[in-house]
């Protein structure tokens, strides 16, 4: 019987599949198809990393990663890193440049390191080599993703290099159908503690954990993420969380799981309510909140008049200089410009100067003690008003601009805004929960509306400030109905109240449909500032106009806008500092009842 060849059968259609259309190599990058491609290798690695630093690098859109590993003899290993470290002493002593020295005294260290957790603590050690391959078909953006490469990697501390004249083994480094190839392993391979390299694979960062907190929803592979508002460190130096998402996005669900958690917690919840959604939450007997309607219902007035205690300077712990009294006098100037847009200065000055002399009648002056008066103390606008009609028969000289000031105080003194503002303050909630309902006032004008919720802010500053020591959550949900163009103090003041509030352990969280209306270029100079200096973003599904301004001011990278184009219920990603994690908010029944019918369920 004579032995037969057998010629192996071609799979066409699998060599066409995996076989590039063409492919030609450059020094800095290569075409493969119809695709840009440049291929990057890790050179050094940070002395200290993050929980999960690698997946940062890993899951950049538009990108291949290859991660090899190959084992090391720790006995070998621990005789290289000695005689390293010698030798780096050695240079950082006899090295002149300053910078010099420091790379010097840092290698040296950095394998001291090493050698404590290989000889004490059995750490197992082995060589990493990352090579990184960007590929695009558009040019322009085959040269953004260059460049976000270069800083995602800068950023977590790694340093990364083009391999010029290395494309071609760079490739056949990647391509799963070749070993290693030694010319960008000599590169790019570095020794690294096992423990360390794998805590930072993306499957081994699974999740998101603080260390303390509570359940806050799970991510994109299913990990438990357990989150604590009041960590600060690093890049988060406030609990200050911004909200956006379009509605039915699950908004609204997510702010009552933070209030729900943080009420738990002790926290002292101020809430902000235009749509009335939180009033059924309020009065559940687990909370035994305190709902008020804040349009001038019983018991919700807030009298503007009233002199607030001004909160310890930041730095010293102590006054600012100025009376309680003059920063009110400041406070009810932007007040009045909201309330009566067409004030003009003449009649501010003229209103300013009334005040002074009402508050002395009441025995109030620059330097009195506000705490120590009460409620009643305080004048209200039937003082103001009867103290201008005094004026009208003393000053004629001014009498034309007491006439006019007169008809601008007719309806907040006796008219139609007399249950909103006239009379003493009545507002004194006795639980952690508080709702301010704001409903009411939406059917109002719109300079009435401004006006009510600055005085509602400097209410809420007041309580947050009061004791430094007391964590307190203010939410303004639907925060854009605050936004008046044409006196932009309003949201000039709540910026101030995110800038201050970690100093009085204060949380404020600024819910909004749109981010549209807070970069209208009128007020984008605080309205920016307003989404964009809490460290806490959460950002829903959002699509038009709004997703592009999200994308642009949070600079999302592709993946994090893609997630936020597809408007899933429940989803959103999450900016932390500077890290990134996708949410998927999932509750009970029970949990989800704890929320009420109201609003977004």
């Amino acid at each position: 019987m004579k032995n037969q060849t057998i010629t192996p059968q071609i799979n066409a259609a699998l060599q066409a599949s995996i076989t590039p259309v063409g492919i030609e190599f450059n020094r800095n990058h290569l075409i493969l198809g119809e695709n840009y491609c440049r291929i990057y290798g890790i050179i050094s690695y940070p002395s200290e990393c993050d929980y999960g630093w690698l997946s940062k690098i890993s899951n950049i859109a538009g990108t291949i990663v290859s991660i090899n590993h190959a084992p090391l003899d720790n006995g070998t290993l621990m005789s290289t890193v000695s005689k390293n470290i010698s030798s780096n002493r050695g240079a950082e002593l006899s090295a002149k440049d300053a910078l010099e020295r420091q790379r010097r005294a840092r290698a040296a260290d950095d394998a001291e390191k090493m050698l404590t957790q290989v000889e004490y603590y059995n750490e197992v050690i082995a060589a990493f080599d990352i090579t990184i391959m960007v590929l695009s078909r558009d040019k322009e953006d085959f040269a953004d993703k260059c460049t976000r490469v270069e800083n995602i990697t800068n950023s977590q501390n790694c340093r990364v290099r083009i391999l010029s004249n290395l494309q071609k083994e760079g490739y056949q480094q990647l391509s799963p159908t070749y070993p290693q190839i030694s010319k960008v392993s000599d590169i790019t391979s570095r020794p690294f503690p096992v423990s360390t390299f794998v805590g930072g694979f993306p499957f081994a960062a699974s999740g998101f954990n603080d260390g303390s907190g509570y359940y806050l929803g799970k991510d994109g592979n299913g990990g438990i993420i357990m989150f604590d508002l009041w960590k600060r460190g690093k890049s988060r130096t406030n609990s200050n969380i911004t909200i956006v998402g379009s509605p039915g996005t699950g908004k609204s669900t997510a702010i009552k799981h933070l209030i729900t958690s943080e009420y738990a917690r002790g926290t002292k919840i101020i809430v902000i309510d235009p749509e009335g959604e939180y009033k059924e939450m309020c009065r559940n007997p687990l909370f035994s909140g305190s709902w008020i309607d804040a349009a001038g219902g019983r018991g919700g007035l807030i009298n503007p008049l009233q002199i607030r205690p001004s909160p310890p300077d930041d730095d010293d712990d102590k006054t600012t200089g100025m009376g309680d009294m003059a920063v009110h006098i400041k406070t009810l100037n932007t007040f009045f410009q909201l309330y009566i847009p067409s004030l003009t200065d003449t009649l501010n000055s003229i209103l300013e100067d009334c005040l002074i002399e009402l508050y002395a009648k009441h025995g109030i002056t620059w330097d009195t003690d506000i705490s120590k008066l009460k409620n009643n103390q305080f004048p209200t606008f039937s003082h103001l008003y009867n103290l201008v009609l005094e004026r009208c028969k003393t000053d004629t000289a001014n009498i034309e601009h007491y006439n006019m000031l007169k008809t601008y105080l007719n309806s907040v003194a006796k008219g139609a805004d007399k249950g909103l503002w006239n009379g003493y303050t009545t507002l004194a909630p006795n639980s952690n929960f508080i709702v301010l309902d704001t409903k009411a006032l939406m059917n109002m004008g719109g300079h009435i509306l401004s006006a009510q919720y600055y005085n509602i802010l400097t209410w809420c500053w007041e309580v947050m400030s009061r004791n430094p020591k007391e964590r307190v959550m203010l939410v303004a949900d639907e925060c854009w109905i605050m936004i008046d163009p044409r006196v932009p103090q309003s949201l000039q003041f709540l910026r101030n109240v995110e800038k201050r509030a970690r100093k009085y352990e204060g949380s404020v969280v600024v819910g909004t449909q749109s981010i549209v209306d807070f970069l209208d270029p009128s007020v984008k100079m605080y309205g920016q500032s307003v989404l964009d200096l809490p460290s806490i973003k959460l950002l829903f599904g959002s699509d038009g106009q709004s997703l592009e301004e999200t994308r642009n001011l949070f600079h999302l990278n592709d993946a994090q806008y893609d997630l936020i184009a597809s408007k899933q219920r429940g989803l959103a990603l999450m900016k932390i500092g500077s890290q990134a994690v996708k949410v998927r908010f999932e509750f009970s029944d029970a949990r989800l009842a704890l929320f009420g019918k109201g609003g977004g369920r």
